[in-house]
């Protein structure tokens, strides 16, 4: 990036320093001088680990290929050393703006239900001690997304994202030039990139969830936005992650529709929905008749590299625990059915089920995977709302297409309800979001009716590139 850009992000970044900032959530409490210095700063390291999803540097050189066949796992002393300063960090976040965290999740209870459930399946765990220790991991990284939904303004918080962005990436490029052994990815072979992240899909996962603030800041000039897109997809395209390529262009594609919809009329953009619909539906079922066409192409197998026979034999152990799961963190590499399925699929070290959906239903059950995904559709449900209300802004776009590239994202991958990704602590701050922005907008008289159009649709459109 140039030095002209670095000026601006960091201008941005000095102001959350030296400004208080105003919440558009009306939560906004005065700080002294030192501590808002201190906490912002502060933000830097656990928003790279969770970006890289490890400590970067400290956690070694790049896992090869012994780690990933199930033949070497490694100490985990730089792990258990880099997640105590991450837990002290987050706490130390959470104290400082307890109330405010606490008012946000009065509003969205069923954040509260889902951490809750983690802790009251240490009952039926195989390994309680790792269900609670877990559970106050989740905890303390919820809390810390509450502090970065009500702590700035979205728009700072976007300006915030950016700026990691730009460091990460520039980090991940010299990685894996100056560091290959730290920053190309040792486990397949191919030469991708997994730069500061502990895997290539990684990478290309939080490189596509930072993208998406670019696109509704009203901060930046064009050319640099031009210019943080084109670094961004670079990194992509150098993780060699197949599928964070067709996230990333699904989500480009629904901001292009995003804006669309905005400008067009109200019976221009029902007409225009519909047609996405149906045009995506034909895609589907396109895709299905013709995988084994498909996948070559994505350098996949028509089995998707194995995750279809995953998925089965993951399902066969959901289906003996379908309520409740086997406990938070008490499946893999504890439970006797997670042997089963390694021995099953010739993969003993694996610890993941290669879909969102699917890992947290073994661990809390159909229960949790509903409370998630009532959360979420919640969320969905009030941004829909709000794209035809008078009060619409950037900031819903961009909770709706973190929601939208949430989704796509744990279709073959993937985390909910977890303590150490970006993508759910942005989910976290998209939900926190939109339930502030419907109150709001409820009080302002403004919210549409999902039944009857009150209002008719305005044509404000978010800043475009």
């Amino acid at each position: 990036m140039s030095t002209t850009y670095m000026g601006r992000a960091n201008e941005g970044f000095t102001q959350l320093m030296e400004i208080p900032a105003v919440s558009e959530y009306h939560f906004a409490v005065e700080q002294p001088p030192v501590w808002q210095q201190l906490l912002t700063w502060m933000l830097f390291w656990p928003l790279l680990c969770l970006i890289a999803r490890q400590a970067p540097y400290f956690a070694g050189p790049a896992r090869d290929a012994t780690f990933y066949q199930g033949k070497s796992v490694g100490t985990g002393t730089d792990y258990h050393l880099y997640l105590y300063i991450n837990m002290a960090l987050q706490a130390g976040f959470a104290v400082a703006a307890g109330r405010r965290i606490w008012a946000a999740l009065r509003g969205n209870p069923l954040i509260v239900a889902g951490i809750a459930l983690i802790f009251i399946s240490a009952l039926w765990s195989d390994a309680p001690g790792n269900s609670l220790r877990m559970g106050v991991e989740v905890s303390l990284c919820t809390l810390f997304a509450c502090y970065l939904a009500i702590r700035t303004s979205t728009e700072q918080l976007m300006r915030l994202l950016m700026f990691m962005g730009v460091i990460s990436a520039l980090a991940s490029i010299v990685f894996a030039l100056a560091l290959p052994s730290y920053g190309i990815f040792a486990g397949y072979g191919g030469g991708a990139w997994s730069g500061i992240c502990d895997h290539k899909n990684t990478l290309g996962i939080s490189m596509a969830f930072l993208l998406t603030p670019v696109f509704f800041t009203e901060h930046y000039r064009r050319w640099q936005k031009l210019l943080y897109i084109a670094l961004l997809l670079f990194l992509i395209a150098m993780s060699q992650s197949k599928g964070a390529w067709v996230y990333t262009a699904g989500m480009l594609c629904f901001v292009a529709c995003l804006y669309m919809v905005r400008r067009l009329g109200r019976h221009e953009s029902l007409l225009l929905v519909i047609l996405l619909f149906s045009l995506g539906a034909a895609m589907i079922v396109l895709a299905l008749h013709s995988l084994d066409t498909i996948a070559p192409m994505l350098g996949k197998t028509v089995s998707m590299t194995g995750r279809t026979k995953i998925y089965r034999q993951v399902w066969q152990s959901i289906m003996h625990a379908p309520f409740f799961g086997y406990g938070y963190g008490a499946y893999w590499f504890v439970n006797p059915e997670a042997t089963r399925v390694g021995l099953s699929i010739g993969w003993m070290n694996i610890g993941y089920s290669e879909n969102g959906i699917l890992e947290l239903a073994v661990q809390l059950g159909l229960v949790g995977v509903g409370l998630v995904l009532l959360m979420l559709g919640r969320a969905a449900i009030q941004a829909i709302r709000l794209l035809r209300s008078p009060s619409y802004s950037p900031r819903i776009g961009w909770f709706l297409t973190i929601l939208f590239l949430a989704a796509l994202s744990n279709i073959n991958a993937g985390w909910l309800l977890v303590s150490d990704k970006l993508d759910w602590v942005l989910i976290l701050i998209a939900c926190i979001g939109l339930e502030t922005e419907t109150r709001r907008t409820r009080e302002a008289g403004t919210l549409p009716s999902m039944t009857r159009p009150d209002y008719p649709m305005i044509r404000r459109v978010p800043a475009a590139l």
